[in-house]
């Protein structure tokens, strides 16, 4: 039975693959989580990595009871205002206690295929590896996406803070960077992005707006391309030269979804672009109408 389905996962639980004792492995792990209202996601994804040496929980500012639950599941909770993607994932990154450091999303899940990869990855690696990639595959409406942009998806997780680990990037696509040379996993990082559609649909409409705004403020302006060319082009890279196609309705679907959010991009790019544009027109009027009344004021001034 493949690892990364659901039945699997719950037994994968019980029946883990030869792990490493605590008391066996040389190098000891630190498992960073930054949350926010996640009671009904963090629970699995900290039964996933119960294996840490540490396990560390940043909230940021949770009304559901996840710094709770966290601490029950034995993390080390913290607290501190939301400071946008990449400031509050650099906080977290202070506050680990070992120099290597695995970094997770509450939707996240480390397989028992993962963690013995990564236990013997850093038995075995070599003073220069400074962090190492792994596969990210995604589940949407109950099936593992295995094609499309979706997947293999490899990101930088596990890294050495002493290689100057830190988050880079905007209000969004915040991505993790190090000094020194990367190692590459195979087995990956289970991912459930969303809770449901309506779920996804909300969360398209946010990260939308995330990346519209850092568009603008680099100075990249919306435009007719932005609206109608690049959602096609993206819905077919997905789907067909990607072969999104392969993974039925789901993978459909998920095509959408990903066309979708290019479409919304370019729709609140206009709009913010709109109000900056209104906004700067009024500053506009208003200053004339001030040079006005001062000039007229000086000519009242000197009549009388």
């Amino acid at each position: 039975m493949p690892m990364d389905t659901p039945e699997a996962w719950c037994s994968g639980l019980r029946q883990r693959p030869r792990p490493i004792p605590h008391s066996s492995r040389s190098v000891p792990v630190s498992v960073l989580f930054v949350v926010r209202d996640e009671a009904d996601r963090l629970p699995a994804a900290l039964a996933s990595v119960d294996w840490a040496d540490e396990v560390v929980v940043l909230d940021t500012g949770s009304v559901d009871g996840t710094p709770e639950i966290a601490a029950r599941h034995g993390a080390r909770v913290h607290s501190a205002a939301w400071e946008g993607y990449v400031r509050s994932k650099n906080r977290a990154l202070g506050l680990a206690s070992h120099d290597w450091v695995l970094l997770l999303d509450a939707d996240e899940r480390v397989t028992p295929e993962l963690r013995l990869e990564i236990e013997t990855a850093l038995t075995a690696s070599s003073g220069d590896v400074a962090g190492f990639v792994m596969p990210r595959l995604s589940w949407f409406m109950g099936r593992a996406i295995r094609h499309g942009t979706w997947y293999p998806d490899r990101i930088l997780r596990l890294v050495r803070r002493s290689a100057h680990a830190r988050w880079e990037g905007r209000r969004i696509h915040e991505r993790c960077l190090i000094d020194g040379r990367v190692g590459a996993l195979s087995s990956p990082l289970v991912h459930h992005p969303y809770r449901n559609l309506a779920h996804a649909l909300s969360k398209a409409g946010l990260y939308a707006r995330l990346k519209a705004e850092d568009r603008l403020e680099v100075g990249r302006r919306a435009s007719l391309a932005t609206l109608l060319l690049r959602p096609a082009v993206e819905f077919l890279r997905f789907y067909v030269l990607k072969m999104g196609a392969l993974d039925g309705v789901p993978g459909l679907i998920a095509a959408m979804l990903h066309a979708h959010s290019y479409f919304l991009t370019g729709a609140l790019s206009y709009r913010v672009q709109g109000s900056l544009t209104a906004v700067q027109n009024f500053r506009i009027s208003s200053q004339d109408v001030r040079k006005a009344s001062i000039a007229g004021a000086s000519a009242s001034a000197t009549r009388a």
